[in-house]
């Protein structure tokens, strides 16, 4: 399933929350960006990264395996990586590639 996910599926939920979550919580954040990727790739789709906000939050959770969830994408268990405050919020990136 995640071979299959494109860049394409994650451009119109910019904007949009998406739960992330450790299986015992989860937090809403925000998708601020979806952005192709200029490295080769094994995936049969281009690489892509996306990049999510938790408004507000100016600490972050840890890199790891977290569960993201949203009703047109359903559960997906992804690898998060956090990248640093915007002066918005918490940033976290998540690479397909």
């Amino acid at each position: 399933m995640l071979d299959q996910l494109k860049l394409e599926d994650f451009q119109p939920l910019v904007g949009h929350s998406l739960n992330l979550g450790d299986g015992t919580s989860a937090v809403a954040l925000e998708l601020t960006e979806a952005r192709a990727l200029k490295s080769p790739s094994p995936r049969s789709a281009p690489s892509f990264a996306l990049i999510l906000r938790q408004n507000g939050a100016q600490q972050s959770f840890g890199q790891g395996l977290y569960r993201l969830e949203h009703p047109s994408l359903g559960p997906l268990d992804l690898f998060v990586v956090p990248i640093g405050p915007d002066g918005a919020g918490m940033c976290y990136e998540i690479t397909f590639n």
